[in-house]
């Protein structure tokens, strides 16, 4: 099972993620214009024996984020919006030691050669849409398992003939996503697709479920739903940010708190058992 995913657009690279993995991680890719790129960063991944590859198909395109817009990252608000994020960052006393101050560059550790002066969000939209194909059919999913030869992961599904196709291509599992809600307003919540996804499916492969865990509540909520896994996003960082690594494992350890309350009170004693007959 992945605990952690080292992502094409992070911070840190693969070979810093790997060096620090105690346990099974992932690579996240993006499917870019330039094959050869993308051979390249598969290579890397299996280089530094990442367990699984998760291919991220909801992102060829970016959205219409005004959030971004509104809050100054997308650089929409001109030299008002500039001002207001630097201001912020200035309050941020631990930020500026830990990190501005700490001697490590603040750049996209994966793609550093294809953006090697990238700091802000917008140098990231360009690069997305310079970049990232939006003409990628599943045979160039079959590609990409063709290349990388290990477990594939498809990240962005919303609907069941897509699953179906995903696992037509060789995939071992889907996540159902719909990227934060980020990318098209209006688009079902994840919790509404999943179970015809997870019907569609049945033991082709692994259904996992993301988007809107906030309580291991919520887990079990999708386990009933058809999900084999869960992704975790926004609690993490919330506690990351709050109270570093000490903070993501009291999270992680009250999310499997909530999970065994839920269950005992629901009557189930295994995972296994869960199903859709305990949310009638």
């Amino acid at each position: 099972m992945l605990t952690t995913l080292t992502l094409t657009v992070g911070l840190c690279s693969i070979e810093e993620v790997a060096q620090a993995s105690r346990t099974p991680f992932g690579f996240q890719l993006y499917m870019m214009r330039d094959r050869g790129f993308v051979a390249e960063l598969i290579a890397r991944a299996r280089q530094a024996r990442c367990s699984a590859l998760m291919l991220t198909v909801d992102l060829a395109y970016t959205g219409a984020r005004y959030r971004d817009v509104r809050s100054g990252l997308a650089g929409g608000l001109g030299f008002r919006g500039r001002l207001a994020v630097a201001l912020d960052r200035m309050r941020r006393i631990a930020w500026i030691r830990d990190v501005a101050l700490g001697g490590r560059p603040l750049v996209f550790g994966t793609i550093t050669s294809r953006l090697p002066n990238a700091r802000s969000f917008p140098e990231f939209v360009e690069f997305v849409q310079g970049n990232f194909d939006p003409s990628a059919t599943w045979k160039d999913v079959e590609w990409v398992r063709t290349q990388w030869g290990g477990p594939l992961v498809i990240k962005g599904v919303l609907e069941p003939a897509d699953a179906k196709m995903a696992a037509d291509a060789g995939a071992q599992a889907i996540v159902v996503s719909n990227h934060g809600g980020g990318q098209l307003d209006s688009v079902p919540s994840t919790i509404v697709a999943l179970p015809a996804i997870a019907d569609a499916v049945g033991d082709r492969l692994d259904v996992i479920f993301d988007g809107g865990v906030r309580s291991g509540l919520d887990v079990v909520k999708a386990v009933a739903l058809g999900a084999k896994g869960r992704l975790i996003g926004r609690a993490w960082v919330y506690a990351l940010a709050a109270l570093g690594a000490a903070g993501v494992r009291r999270m992680l350890q009250t999310i499997r708190e909530e999970i065994e309350v839920a269950m005992a009170l629901a009557g189930v004693t295994s995972v296994s058992v869960i199903d859709r007959t305990l949310l009638v």
